[in-house]
Formats: structure tokens, sequence, C-alpha cells
């Protein structure tokens, strides 16, 4: 049975490693990113702007399943890694929910991925049902 100084310190140590995990997400989030800014070239707003909408919103498929992709991958990798609070007062970092959470991961991913942006701003400004006829 579990003291309530025992219990704040098993929170202490749940809520280090919730931001130990988000630390993890955020690094990996802006690695990732940056890999895939390198692997799908970045174009100028010229180059983009002169491609056809089919094949913006095919570019922009490719990059999002290539995003599914590396998300799969990446939280695997992120499950795997330990923790340093594994083990005290009777945590179990496997038990963790945001280990498998990674919405941390997508939104960082996202927001650092300038050239999935990029196409999404310019598909979004050609589809836009407010443009004036």
């Amino acid at each position: 049975m579990r003291t309530f100084k025992s219990e704040a310190r098993f929170r202490f140590i749940k809520i280090m490693d919730i931001g130990y995990m988000v630390i993890l997400y955020v690094i990996f989030g802006i690695f990732l990113s940056k890999i895939t800014d390198v692997l799908f070239r970045e174009y100028s707003k010229e180059e983009t702007k002169a491609k056809s909408t089919l094949r913006l919103i095919i570019e922009v498929i490719i990059i999002v399943w290539f995003t599914i992709v590396v998300f799969y991958v990446a939280r695997n990798i992120i499950e795997v890694v330990p923790s340093p609070f594994d083990g005290l007062y009777g945590y179990e970092h496997s038990r963790l929910k945001e280990v498998t959470n990674g919405m941390i991961l997508a939104f960082t991913y996202i927001y650092f991925q300038n050239e999935l942006r990029n196409k999404l701003v310019e598909l979004n400004s050609r589809l836009s049902l407010n443009k004036k006829l």
C-alpha cells in the first residue's frame, strides 16, 4: 500500500517521464522533418506556382504517405528507448500512455516540414472557394 509521500514521488516521476517523452518526440520530429526536406527538395515559390494542381496534389500525397511511414518507424523506435525514470518508486515506463502517443511527434514534424507546408499553402490558395471570379 502506497503512502501519500510515495504516491507524490510516483506522480512526480511520472510527470518527469512525460516531459522526457515530449523532449524525445520533439527532437525526433525536428530531425525527421529536416531529413524529409532534404529528400523532397525544396522548390522556390515560382517553381511551385508553375506546377499543375494535379502534380501538386500527387506530391502532397507522396509526402503525406512518406510522413505516415516515418511516424510509424519513429514511434516504434521511441517506444524501445529506455527511460531514466523506469523503476523509481515502482514506476513502469512501459505503462505510460504517452509512449505510444505520437501527437507531439506529428505536430513537431509537420510544423518544421517546410516543403509540405509550402505545397499545402499553394494548393490551398488554388482550391480556395473564396477566390474572386
